[in-house]
């Protein structure tokens, strides 16, 4: 039987101890995995309703790291999940069809496979399992969808971005993203690049990895056909020493050297490539940007003038309000935290529109009509935007035609702007802040 919600003060810190429980599971063995899930053997299909017992809460699932080097970030994510339910229930109220909500995290691992399939696997096995927030990074997300697929558990993620995530799923498709694709982040560099700050010749560095593949590549091609030379290198996550690489951009001497991968790589490349004499424009993704993980270890007055794609939005109040009071601090290191917010909202949404209430005062739902009112979703008033999802289950502003032909929009436009609509924005290193270039609240880039 699953425990009741932890008072909101210290609901976090429980939901921490729950990600490292599984992690000492997986060393543990098989015996001391199948404990964790309290040996519920819960049978899950296509065609198998979702039963919660009388008295039994709600669950939501939560997939992202807690631990580890992406541990922060997942952190966050999943902090802006809990506030975003407390939210919800306080507009709808607290229980759904007379049944309490839950909220069970996992770590997933974000890039190591194996542990987000292991985590996925927790998860469809908890009793009361509606639905699952995550996985956190692509390389997981991948590995894991098919899990939520055969277990007919829908899957709203709010940071994987690997363009063919959604339209590569297996059939069924209970997979959904709040968050954007790699090809419009790559689209938004390759703009940004080429037109406003009109570099010629441009680095293009990933850390051999499938967000970093991706997004490379993508910014590469829209760079390339607008005339921009683009020299590419892949280096492994793990590297600490960049310094033969640094010092080969340094006498290459571009316009531009981006990074696509994560923190701390990130950071050490721009380290290394100052302390070999570079003194051009850096960027890197999403993944990469943050205070803590980048312009910390960076220093202030080195990290000046670095640029991001895909930052975190600007907060609302009364949500950054909900939130620190919560988790006793203020998000500061994830991207994602406003479309992991509206995941758990479209989802609670969804869940309160398909329960059936029984007369034994259990809830019953049917799996697909579940994910056919995710897919039906309209968020007009979203923390990251107002969203719609496509037939794949990709993100799109709501009456809007499809992905390809905002794409080709934004082609002919050149209008950056655009992107918004999408929750993608760029920010730069400006004071130790990282400060947001287009969406509400925007500063002004500074150039050297």
């Amino acid at each position: 039987m699953s425990q009741p919600v932890a008072p909101v003060r210290w609901l976090s810190v429980v939901l921490g101890l729950i990600g490292l429980l599984a992690l000492a599971a997986l060393a543990c063995g098989e015996d001391q995995k199948a404990d964790t899930d309290g040996g519920n053997g819960v049978t899950r299909s296509l065609q198998t309703p979702i039963a919660i017992p009388a008295g039994e809460p709600i669950v939501i699932g939560v997939s992202v790291p807690l631990t580890g080097p992406d541990g922060t970030v997942g952190l966050e994510d999943r902090d802006a999940v809990i506030a975003s339910v407390e939210r919800w229930k306080a507009t709808n109220g607290e229980q759904i069809g007379g049944h309490d909500i839950d909220i069970i995290a996992e770590d997933d691992g974000c890039t190591e496979a194996e542990i987000t399939v292991q985590a996925a696997e927790r998860l469809v096995r908890r009793s009361g399992l509606v639905g699952v927030i995550g996985p956190d990074c692509s390389d997981g997300a991948a590995a894991a969808i098919p899990v939520y697929a055969e277990a007919g558990v829908v899957a709203i993620s709010g940071s994987a971005t690997a363009t063919n995530l959604a339209e590569t799923q297996p059939g069924g498709g209970f997979f959904f993203r709040t968050a954007y694709r790699n090809d419009l982040e790559g689209l938004l560099v390759g703009l940004f690049i080429s037109f406003d700050l009109a570099a010629s010749s441009m680095y293009s560095i990933d850390d051999g990895e499938a967000y970093g593949r991706d997004l490379a590549d993508v910014g590469q091609r829209y760079m390339e056909e607008n005339g921009v030379n683009v020299t590419r290198e892949s280096v492994t996550r793990g590297t600490v020493d960049f310094s033969e690489l640094a010092a080969k951009i340094a006498a290459a001497s571009p316009d531009f050297v981006g990074f696509a991968g994560f923190n701390p790589e990130a950071a050490l490349l721009y380290r290394q490539l100052r302390d070999a004499g570079y003194d051009g424009l850096f960027g890197a993704g999403d993944a990469a940007a943050s205070v803590g993980g980048f312009i910390e270890p960076v220093g202030h007055e080195a990290a000046e003038g670095a640029l991001f794609a895909g930052c975190s939005l600007t907060l609302p109040e009364q949500f950054q309000e909900t939130f620190a009071e919560l988790h006793d601090y203020e998000p500061s290191e994830s991207a994602f935290v406003a479309q992991y917010a509206d995941a758990a909202t479209i989802l609670l949404n969804a869940v309160a529109e398909v329960a059936e209430e029984q007369g034994d005062g259990s809830l019953v739902i049917d799996p697909l009509e579940l994910r056919d009112a995710v897919r039906a979703s309209v968020l007009p008033d979203g923390i990251s935007g107002a969203i719609a999802f496509d037939e794949n289950g990709d993100r799109v502003p709501p009456g809007s035609d499809t992905l390809p032909q905002f794409i080709d929009a934004a082609l002919a436009t050149q209008d950056l702007n655009a992107f918004v609509d999408l929750g993608l924005v760029p920010c730069q290193a400006q004071d130790g802040r990282l400060v947001n270039l287009f969406g509400p609240g925007a500063g002004e880039i500074q150039l050297p």
